[in-house]
């Protein structure tokens, strides 16, 4: 389990991941929560239940693996490289975190503190350099 939250972008990701994946569920697999946003573009799903999606993949692991299920049949480069247990020095850490943090392949806490932390660190250097 994390320590700490994740940091605002990935959390942002999270969601983005949940609710492009979200679309593939029928009815039935969604919680209770949720099912009022079936029929929601992505968009208009991470808008209005953003904070819905992200409650339900931190505390429902069986709507967690249906969206990781659903990432995996999508056949991502990130999540093939995540379960793996390397992920690609190039891609980008937000990316990452949120990937980690949904799919939670064996060490993904390390993996999503890791890729926070970097995520966290280029933000404050941009601002520094505005």
């Amino acid at each position: 389990m994390l320590d700490r939250p994740l940091p605002e972008g990935v959390r942002h990701r999270v969601i983005g991941l949940v609710a492009e994946a979200f679309g593939g569920l029928t009815v039935a697999e969604l919680p209770a929560a949720l099912r009022q946003y079936a029929r929601f573009t992505p968009s208009r799903r991470a808008k209005f239940a953003g904070n819905a999606m992200a409650a339900a993949v931190e505390n429902d692991a069986a709507f967690r693996q249906r969206i990781s299920a659903r990432l995996r049949e999508a056949g991502s480069e990130l999540a093939e490289a995540l379960d793996a247990g390397s992920p690609p020095a190039a891609a980008d850490p937000e990316d990452v975190a949120a990937m980690a943090y949904v799919l939670r392949p064996a060490g993904w806490v390390k993996l999503v503190t890791a890729a926070g932390e970097e995520a966290q660190r280029a933000s404050a250097e941009r601002a520094g350099e505005e």
